[in-house]
């Protein structure tokens, strides 16, 4: 063989394996670009997703809220028909004095001496609310 002749076949060798580089490097481009696509796709799933569960955490929070404002309302009006029931004619006093009377007899010897007994029979530090 000619070296000419030689020297164009190692021409279109290079050639070759410069198209067949090309094709592969284009072929992983669009491998690439597919991969990307996927990626992006599968994130505005999971941002879909994400949305839906802080939604339901929002939802979950207002449940708690709602349910412990009924608890609190429900024990308040409890201790108001109780401090009914205990003060006589309590419907004549306005709430500052009913509050001055609940005072006074929070600050007697017998009331201190009956919370401490009822007290010393609580775990305070399991803070069991009673309702």
């Amino acid at each position: 063989m000619s070296k000419k002749v030689l020297n164009l076949s190692l021409w279109k060798q290079a050639d070759t394996k410069t198209e067949e580089l090309k094709m592969k490097k284009e072929k992983t481009l669009q491998e690439v670009q597919e991969q990307i696509s996927e990626l992006q796709e599968e994130r505005e799933k999971c941002d879909v997703k994400l949305k839906q569960l802080q939604n339901q955490g929002k939802e979950l929070e207002k449940l708690a809220n709602e349910k412990e404002r009924k608890r609190r309302n429900h024990r308040l009006i409890q201790r108001g028909l109780i401090v009914e029931r205990v003060i006589e004619n309590s419907l004549m006093f306005a709430n500052e004095e009913i509050e001055e009377l609940l005072k006074v007899v929070t600050h007697t010897e017998e009331y201190r001496q009956a919370y401490e007994e009822m007290i010393n029979g609580k775990d305070i530090e399991d803070e069991t609310i009673i309702e």
